[in-house]
């Protein structure tokens, strides 16, 4: 339980510490960060949702979005994901996850971002040969639970390339907590918190983000989810999505979703609503979402997963406390056992001198009986001899009266 106060506090501090900072969030700070592909999001389940994922179960997407939400997660998964971009932009997303029985989740996610190639062009406006822009991050991720809280972290590697290159490491923290009638769940993260990048003399930081979010079931098969952003280059705010799931068939289910992601505001024409669906077929899941991007263009993002192995019983942290008291009250009983054998030949000495001592006492009544019996014996003759004496002597008046 130590482990997890220290976690909490540790977040609460780097929360408070990052709204001392960013107490006056406004548009004034865009441009100042680099690693922008960082805010690009990925998964189309994700995205069919506007993005509002901060405390919603959505399979390996946790990775990067999330890594608390890990722990919903039995089975081994592997998920792939593609949009497509504007111009010539591929943008892909791997993930893996791993279940274990008492040693959390862990996951790995790739990022990946290619411009395709862009010519040079010197001061004279003559074409200097081309170069291949990429954005690339790496994420080590870790999850477990105590009890009804879950929480994360990842450890990120972060590559850009321009002409010149340059690369950063940082961390997310993640945390979400299921309430007792298991419909709502609220989460909060903090993400790419991490050194500064360095393109030739100039060093820029990473797109720092603290979000919250709040979500609910209204029915079985209607979940609505809010998230709260605070970025450090931009204002707030907020996005919005809703799902409803239909069972099909046993092994079959649908699902459709909307949402409104609050950053793309700003953008001129429709990019009010991002729309999706989902097919997932025992362990095989496909994921679709549309998402526009006003006058800039259309995107359309696809999912695609799958699990398999066996379903993995995990054990939080909660319960290994619970197992780790009992198996210690477990050796100390045991301690007791093998304690007792060097107690056991004095309790038999004991024993001994108390049976000494019980032989002597019978004996001591057997001998004061035995007087008993031969005082006995000595009074009955002494009382027959007195009446023997005093009937001879009755008898002897008796003659000299008759005379």
């Amino acid at each position: 339980m130590k482990y997890i106060k220290s976690f909490i506090i540790t977040f609460i501090f780097i929360f408070i510490s990052f709204v001392n900072a960013h107490a006056f969030l406004s548009s004034d700070d865009v441009g100042s960060t680099t690693a922008q592909f960082l805010k690009l999001g990925i998964g189309a389940k994700s995205a069919g949702m506007g993005n509002a994922v901060t405390s919603v179960n959505n399979g390996t997407d946790a990775v990067y979005w999330n890594p608390a939400n890990l722990t919903y997660i039995n089975k081994k998964e592997l998920s792939f994901s593609h949009a497509i971009w504007f111009e010539d932009v591929n943008y892909e997303w791997l993930s893996f996850v791993l279940p274990t029985t008492e040693y959390g989740v862990l996951g790995f996610g790739l990022q990946y971002v290619s411009y395709g190639s862009i010519d040079k062009v010197d001061n004279t406006n003559t074409s200097d040969g081309s170069f291949s822009p990429l954005d690339m991050a790496l994420y080590l991720s870790y999850a477990n639970s105590y009890d009804r809280l879950n929480f994360g972290l990842n450890l990120k590697y972060i590559y850009s390339k321009i002409e010149e290159s340059a690369s950063a490491i940082a961390l997310d923290l993640g945390a979400t907590y299921k309430f007792d009638n298991d419909k709502t769940s609220i989460g909060a993260a903090l993400t790419n918190l991490g050194t500064s990048m360095k393109f030739n003399k100039e060093s820029e930081d990473l797109p720092l983000l603290f979000k919250i979010g709040a979500s609910h079931y209204l029915l079985d098969e209607w979940l609505v989810s809010l998230d709260l952003n605070f970025p450090k280059d931009n204002e707030f705010y907020f996005n919005f999505g809703t799902q409803y799931c239909l069972q099909i068939a046993d092994d079959l289910s649908f699902a459709l979703r909307a949402g409104y992601e609050g950053r793309n505001k700003d953008i001129p024409g429709f990019n009010w609503i991002n729309l999706g669906f989902g097919l997932e077929y025992l362990d095989f899941k496909f994921d679709y979402a549309f998402v526009p991007y006003g006058d800039i263009g259309m995107t359309h993002r696809f999912s695609f997963g799958i699990k398999f192995g066996q379903q993995v019983e995990k054990v939080d942290l909660a319960e290994q406390e619970r197992r780790s008291r009992q198996e210690k009250n477990v050796l100390i009983q045991q301690k007791q056992v093998t304690q007792e054998p060097q107690v056991v030949p004095e309790t038999k000495e004991i024993d001994k001198t108390t049976e000494q001592v019980d032989v002597q006492s019978q004996q001591k009544m057997q001998s004061q009986t035995e007087t008993k019996k031969v005082d006995t014996s000595v009074q009955k003759a002494v009382t027959q001899k007195q009446q023997t004496q005093q009937t001879n002597k009755n008898n002897k008046q008796a003659q000299v009266q008759k005379k």
